[in-house]
């Protein structure tokens, strides 16, 4: 069973959002009950743009834990249905 490390967003540390960290590649974020972004293999998805609230949530995941990564990095992947590969830069069709 692998050791799971659960820590707010440090840019928001009092919200109702936390991140569940695996490994540096393998990183979930939850913005109150809900997952909404995720990262897999280096692969990163986002879920659902949901409230504002929730848009704060994913645009300080980005900045914290994808590199270049920012609000409306996590936007246009929703919205074109695509994952990006935070190592590479590729983007591809979500599957």
């Amino acid at each position: 069973m692998k050791n799971i490390e659960i820590k707010k967003l440090s840019a928001m540390p009092y919200s109702q959002a936390h991140v569940e960290i695996i490994d540096k590649n393998n990183v979930y974020l939850w913005s109150y009950t809900t997952l909404v972004a995720k990262i897999e293999n280096g692969w990163v998805t986002i879920n659902g743009l949901y409230s504002a609230t929730t848009r704060r949530h994913i645009g300080c995941f980005m900045r914290e834990y994808v590199k270049g990564g920012s609000y409306q990095l996590a936007k246009q992947l929703y919205f074109d249905n695509w994952i990006y590969n935070m190592h590479t830069g590729e983007i591809v069709k979500r599957g």
